[in-house]
């Protein structure tokens, strides 16, 4: 694997040995069957928004002609937002933006001679796949830094998926995720999301 691909898919599927089992311990609480139930009604919500865009649509013309391929992806990204990190399309929108662009940079990168050392030069390239990481970074800090105060204030509940994480690992006594840590599994929630909708839609 290109080292350019840890950047784009860090997290869980990247590890091995007794750091993946850590992650998963601390993680498998999260998608555990009985708390997924819990994000029904928003999956619920943001179905029943798509299908009101689409009635609006139908009611203002007598005929209308619907690409529902944008707004399949538009769902499947509000409801990771939602869903995972409590919140909205348009917070999660730059995100998505982001792992896009990065992934056709990593791809592009991956089609090419691999020359050893060649993603430290400073080439345009590298140096917006490095931007574009720091941007995701920070917003996925700062996300996670909120989150993570406002729940032990008491001021936040843990009913989607990063609540869920946090919550688990603060439980942890000896061996909790660091912030880092975090953002690396956020950013594969996210690109996973994001290809899995891609695949459906289009095929490998």
């Amino acid at each position: 694997m290109l080292p350019q691909f840890n950047v784009l898919i860090p997290g869980l599927v990247s590890y091995e040995g007794d750091k993946w089992a850590k992650h998963r311990k601390i993680i498998n609480p999260a998608f555990h069957q009985e708390k997924l139930k819990l994000m029904l009604p928003v999956f619920y919500q943001c179905c029943n928004e798509m299908i009101e865009k689409w009635e609006k649509l139908i009611t203002t013309k007598e005929s209308c002609e619907l690409d529902v391929c944008s707004y399949l992806q538009n769902l499947s990204r509000d409801c990771i937002s939602r869903a995972a990190f409590g919140s909205n399309h348009e917070q999660g929108k730059r995100i998505f933006q982001l792992l896009k662009e990065l992934s056709i940079l990593i791809m592009q990168a991956a089609q090419t001679v691999y020359i050893p050392g060649w993603r430290f030069l400073p080439t345009k390239a590298n140096q917006r796949i490095k931007e574009i990481d720091r941007e995701i970074q920070a917003s996925l800090k700062s996300m996670i830094s909120k989150r993570e105060n406002a729940m032990k204030a008491r001021e936040a509940t843990n009913d989607d998926l990063l609540g869920l994480l946090i919550e688990s690992n603060l439980r942890e006594t000896k061996e909790r995720l660091s912030i880092q840590d975090v953002i690396d599994e956020c950013k594969l929630f996210y690109f996973a999301g994001q290809e899995t909708t891609q695949y459906c839609l289009f095929g490998p």
